[in-house]
């Protein structure tokens, strides 16, 4: 019972520093530059790999993209008009807003924390290894959705799939939440917060692809559903993503020493 009012306190405890610290604005903005960095990489990793990477991006696509949005997806990685003009503004385009997610995250590190500006290369450091993670995790998602794709059978396939894959994204999360935090003094203090991150993501990641199988059934319907699909994800994920570091900074500190919730 003690460990039940424990478990209660501290939850409410990262809600409000959660609510308090306004991650919910930022999360705006880091699902703008996710969404807007969409296009810019299914680009350059056509471009890499070739016209067959298409097909491929299909039948991952049919996992968490609407038909309608899966067709404009594919037109738009078949179309040569351009293509030299397209890869260099999907270059800007990245490296803006690579730029931009990772002074985001960092921010909201330092909110919550509580800590004061870290030297630059320290500030470099930490923001190559939020963008380094970040792609990493992407990459998992994508190969644990292609995986589902060509090679799950039964529920039970598909139950596993989503079990790797929260074990995978927890493991890939870690230097997210160990590098860059200043409560964080261990790997083993890091591991609420990516678990955290982790049981969401793959939760969502669920949620999508539920929807995205079954969305003939539903009226809203087509292109704009989908793109309303990847602002909606890119959203939530982005406020689960910060939460994990309230959580690690809730468990890890005297709450006193964090974010001044009072205002």
């Amino acid at each position: 019972m003690v460990r039940r009012a424990e478990w209660v306190a501290t939850a409410k405890t990262v809600a409000s520093i959660a609510y308090e610290s306004d991650i919910r604005y930022i999360a705006t903005s880091l699902a703008y530059y996710a969404f807007i960095s969409l296009m810019p990489v299914l680009l350059l990793v056509f471009i890499v790999f070739g016209r067959q990477l298409a097909g491929v991006v299909s039948v991952t696509g049919a996992q968490f993209l609407t038909p309608d949005t899966q067709q404009l997806l594919y037109e738009g990685l078949t179309a040569a008009t351009g293509r030299t003009a397209a890869t260099v503004l999907s270059v800007v385009v990245l490296a803006w807003s690579g730029a931009n997610v990772a002074v985001g995250v960092l921010t909201v590190v330092e909110r919550i924390e509580a800590v004061t500006e870290q030297p630059l290369a320290r500030q470099v450091c930490d923001a190559a290894t939020v963008l380094g993670t970040l792609t990493a995790a992407v990459l998992v998602i994508l190969v644990q959705s292609v995986f589902l794709a060509l090679f799950a059978t039964g529920p039970l396939s598909v139950l596993v799939g989503f079990a790797v894959l929260f074990v995978a994204l927890t493991v890939t999360l870690l230097p997210l939440y160990f590098v860059p935090s200043r409560v964080a003094s261990s790997p083993q203090d890091a591991l609420p917060g990516a678990m955290t991150t982790a049981m969401g993501w793959t939760a969502l990641h669920a949620a999508i692809q539920f929807f995205a199988a079954n969305a003939g059934q539903y009226a809203i319907y087509g292109v704009l559903s989908g793109l309303i699909l990847i602002l909606t994800s890119t959203y939530v994920a982005a406020i689960v993503l910060m939460v994990g570091v309230v959580v690690n900074a809730v468990l890890a500190t005297d709450t006193d020493d964090l974010y001044d919730v009072s205002g």
